[in-house]
């Protein structure tokens, strides 16, 4: 079973706002409305030793919502923030979809997403095309997320991490972020080319549960005047993913260990409402192109529990997806009315 490993950049951020430093410090509620597509595939365009030409996929919507609070701290030119959010509840996320299909000759297999020696790259989360499908499950999901990151910048020239502070400049960043999200595939109508041919419901499909760690680097822009400000960033990135996916009717679970790469864009918009309230709404696209392998484990027939004492299976899991966050952010006042030495405050 995945454990959620998030404590410890949760603990940062809980202790960051208590300690007494000579710094900025601001925070506050947000809310962001995530969508897009995961998905899972595995296959050989060629025959294996088995005579097999062909590969499974699964895939599942990423629209749900996401709720949260926020913090930064800033001195002088550094800006270090944090941040949690959950969905709280299992949301129903969409469609999803369990496939199984031969390739032929006309088929494609696209493994490479970003090639930095070409410098070229392919935004899509699909590897395998022109496959035909032997079985196709249709149902319903739901996901439930938790999420927690952590990001540090530095800036250039008249740029200021002070959102309040009039300038513009460059900056520089770096970051990391773990996310825990289960989906659960139900209500599910199996259709199998069989003979006779096999279309019907079989209820519980499986769960996929996921474990992601994603380091970030880059930098970006910001403009900030007397009441607007605005925050343009692109960030590459690289991460692992560990996920475990049950089907249920079979009793068999994979276990998959993946490596990849991707980046993140971001622009946000604020408006200062006061010296201590402002607003901001940001768009964030993100990509993560993942390779790796999964092994079996269980299962009822003689074909699974075969499976079992195989080396492993390539796996490919892509994300594709974007969100529309909202929020407010409050900066704290630390500092106490400053006192005359040698005066005696008579109030």
């Amino acid at each position: 079973m995945l454990v959620q490993k998030n404590s410890y950049f949760l603990l940062l951020f809980i202790t960051i706002p208590f300690t007494r430093i000579n710094a900025e410090v601001i925070w506050g509620p947000t809310i962001e409305r995530s969508g897009g597509e995961y998905i899972f595939e595995t296959g050989n365009k060629f025959p294996n030793l088995s005579g097999i030409q062909g590969g499974s996929r699964i895939s599942f919507p990423r629209n749900f919502t996401l709720f949260g609070i926020q913090g930064k701290v800033t001195k002088d030119r550094w800006e270090l923030s944090g941040s949690f959010k959950t969905t709280g509840w299992s949301q129903n996320s969409g469609e999803a979809r369990d496939e199984d299909f031969y390739l032929g000759s006309i088929s494609q297999e696209k493994t490479t997403n970003i090639a930095t020696r070409e410098w070229s790259y392919r935004d899509s989360a699909l590897v395998y095309s022109g496959s035909r499908n032997f079985a196709d499950g249709k149902g319903k999901s739901t996901i439930n997320e938790n999420r927690t990151e952590a990001y540090g910048r530095y800036y250039f020239g008249n740029a200021n991490p002070n959102y309040w502070q009039e300038g513009s400049g460059f900056f520089i960043g770096a970051g990391a972020r773990y996310s825990y999200f289960k989906y659960v595939f139900y209500d599910v109508n199996q259709y199998v080319d069989s003979r006779p041919i096999f279309y019907g419901p079989i209820g519980l499909g499986l769960t996929f549960s996921n474990d992601l760690w994603e380091f970030f680097y880059g930098g970006g822009y910001r403009i900030s005047g007397k009441d607007l400000y605005l925050d343009i960033s692109f960030m590459p990135s690289f991460g692992q993913i560990k996920t475990r996916d049950f089907h249920v009717q079979r009793s068999i679970n994979f276990f998959s260990d993946n490596f990849g790469f991707g980046w993140q864009s971001n622009i946000e918009l604020g408006y200062k409402f006061t010296s201590e309230w402002l607003g901001f709404l940001q768009v964030n696209h993100r990509r993560f192109f993942s390779e790796g392998s999964f092994k079996a484990r269980g299962g009822l027939t003689a074909d699974d529990i075969t499976s079992n004492f195989a080396s492993g299976f390539k796996s490919h899991i892509n994300i594709k997806d974007y969100s529309i966050n909202i929020g407010v952010l409050n900066r704290i006042g630390w500092n106490p009315p400053n006192v005359n030495e040698g005066e005696i405050s008579t109030e």
